[in-house]
């Protein structure tokens, strides 16, 4: 089996010039594939959309009609449709109930022989259904307009197993805060043999505030935790970094939540978020996912973790309310940490001692 990938400029440029029995790549790229006629969507077998629910809505409708054959109102009378011989799938922790339905009245999926698999889920999807907005798929495909989740699809996606936890900071204290947070529970897995030690992952709104960070947390966390940051866009050797981070070479990852859409990482004990906005549903069972799997046990009852895993979000007090109207509708509960029992002493307290 010939496999080829096309994920940056310079391959796009380049092309799929040899024979290829498997193609890879990426929304931006495959318009240009199927443009150059690299790929001849007529004789696709299997086509497979990884992490759909982003992928489709990142792909250009053009682009969409082109590979799945899909008519636009524009076009001529007698335009061919394809027959329905390939295997499409549409995997990822977010492809709902709603997305495949969306899907197959797209034509995206054939109409008949098309069906919605989870782990607690095996069920035909069907045309014609009606959704309301809260009730929508992530994308109407074909107009390309936005639309939310859909709530009820994703709290089972969302993991039961999972320890949610909120930490409500002062402005600007975040990182700090953070750092205190990491070290706890280091203290508490040294202290408690039925505790794993923390392996952590940390999501910042984007590339450049995970990078501004690293410094300071290294610093913060010598000789307790190894760093490692994971940027595609910006960072160095991003393949290198999540190859290190698997074989527990490093122990805590600076990351922004496209960047790990899809990975799974074994032995993972902690999704800690420092300022994400909590307005994204499907982002948080995106992240949440990371410590939440199928198989999986939750945390037993002190709170060792024995395979759910904890994800804890870091947010200013401004903003805390967000995480309520989350959890209401994922339908989750999460508690508060007291930030002020993780506090260490002032300057001045440690003076009067």
């Amino acid at each position: 089996v010939k496999i080829a990938c096309v994920l940056d400029d310079d391959e796009a440029s380049f092309g799929l010039k040899l024979q290829t029995d498997v193609a890879i790549t990426m929304p931006r790229y495959l318009g240009k594939l199927l443009e150059d006629q690299d790929i001849d969507a007529s004789k696709l077998r299997v086509a497979v959309y990884d992490e759909a629910d982003l992928g489709l809505e990142q792909t250009p409708t053009a682009t969409l009609n082109k590979l799945f054959e899909v008519q636009d109102d524009g076009d001529e009378e007698g335009t061919a449709h394809r027959e329905f011989s390939r295997l499409t799938f549409l995997v990822g922790a977010s492809v709902t109930e709603s997305l495949g339905n969306m899907a197959v009245s797209s034509r995206i999926l054939p109409p008949g022989n098309s069906y919605i698999a989870t782990a607690t889920r095996f069920a035909p999807l069907v045309v014609g259904v009606e959704l309301n907005e809260t009730e929508a798929s992530a994308i109407d495909f074909l107009s390309q307009k936005p639309r939310t989740a859909s709530l009820k699809d994703l709290n089972l996606c969302l993991y039961p197993g999972l320890k949610h936890q909120r930490a409500i900071v002062e402005d600007d204290t975040g990182l700090l805060m953070l750092t205190r947070l990491l070290r706890k529970e280091l203290r508490d897995s040294e202290t408690n043999e039925s505790r794993d030690r923390p392996r952590v992952m940390i999501f910042f709104p984007s590339e450049e505030e995970a990078k501004a960070s690293i410094e300071s947390l290294r610093d913060a966390l010598w000789g307790e935790h190894r760093l490692c940051v994971l940027l595609p866009k910006t960072g160095v050797g991003p393949l290198t970094q999540l190859d290190q981070f698997r074989r527990n070479e490093t122990t805590v990852m600076l990351a922004t939540p496209n960047s790990v859409r899809g990975l799974d990482v074994r032995g993972l004990t902690h999704v800690y978020t420092l300022y994400l906005p909590m307005h994204d549903a499907r982002e948080y069972v995106h992240l949440a996912g990371r410590v939440g799997r199928v198989g999986q046990a939750p945390p037993n009852s002190s709170g060792a973790n024995s395979g759910g895993g904890n994800v804890i979000s870091v947010l200013r007090k401004g903003e805390a309310h967000l995480m309520d109207d989350l959890a209401s509708q994922l339908g989750f509960e999460f508690s508060d940490i007291d930030m002020d029992a993780i506090r260490g002493p002032s300057f001045s307290e440690i003076l009067d001692k």
